[in-house]
């Protein structure tokens, strides 16, 4: 039954060999680019860490985006807390 679903959906949405697989690494991408770590993204897609590491942990502009922000938090003495950048001087310390 999901099958025949899925393959209706793929006819419909125009997508040249569209199959579940191709939007699995899209899903995986997009979540890596926003910050989720490979940990997450292997709890959503029932994989290893690891095998996220391997086949969707690669380059793309909002994860290098990202990596960069991060170096930049190192370099200028911020913070890369929660997914933005908190100056040190406004860093609660527990």
């Amino acid at each position: 039954m999901m099958e025949r679903t899925l393959r209706a959906v793929f006819k419909k949405s125009g997508v040249k060999r569209a199959h579940a697989h191709k939007f699995r690494h899209t899903l995986a991408t997009e979540l890596l680019g926003q910050g989720a770590t490979c940990e997450d993204v292997a709890d959503i897609l029932g994989n290893s860490p690891a095998i996220i590491r391997k086949h969707y942990a690669k380059w793309s502009a909002a994860r290098q985006a990202r990596i960069d922000s991060l170096m930049e938090a190192v370099h200028s003495g911020t913070s890369w807390a929660h997914r933005e950048l908190v100056p040190v001087s406004h860093r609660k310390i527990n």
